[in-house]
């Protein structure tokens, strides 16, 4: 047998494995996009954890927003941990502004807010709540404590 002959025969078998491993590699392949949509790394078989697996929705606009709060008569409400939260640093928040109106009367709500080191858009429902629990009482845009609670 002639090194030619050895060739074509080496050719042949060549053809004849690719044939045969052609629906595995298919498979692989698919296996292979299905792992990946999963959140599995194929290459080290690690699994990534669920929320980064999953995509996200993407958020609607406002207005879509609105039109379907609307459709729903419930409004819309934070998840519990998150009111907690919010209403913990609101306490708090109120406070700070309580005793900044007290050391300062006559403090506005932006020079609050530059002093305090928030947004003063973020304290004005806090001033409404020390307004209405009597704690503050507004004269124009100058912010005053009243005397009814411990001064």
């Amino acid at each position: 047998m002639s090194v030619l002959d050895e060739f074509r025969d080496a050719e042949k078998r060549i053809v004849q494995r690719l044939k045969e491993l052609e629906p595995a590699v298919a498979e692989y392949l698919e296996l292979e996009e299905v792992a990946r949509r999963l959140g599995i790394d194929a290459a080290n078989g690690a699994v990534r954890p669920a929320r980064q697996a999953r995509r996200r929705r993407p958020r609607k606009s406002a207005r879509n927003a609105t039109s379907a709060r609307s459709a729903t008569s419930a409004p819309a409400k934070k998840p519990a941990r998150a009111r907690r939260r919010s209403n913990a640093a609101a306490g708090q928040r109120g406070e700070q502004l309580l005793a900044l109106v007290r050391e300062r009367p006559g403090v506005t709500v932006a020079e609050a807010g530059k002093e305090l080191g928030v947004d003063p858009t973020g304290l004005y429902r806090i001033v409404h709540r020390l307004e209405q629990r009597g704690d503050v009482r507004k004269n124009g845009r100058e912010l005053h404590a009243t005397s009814a609670r411990g001064e």
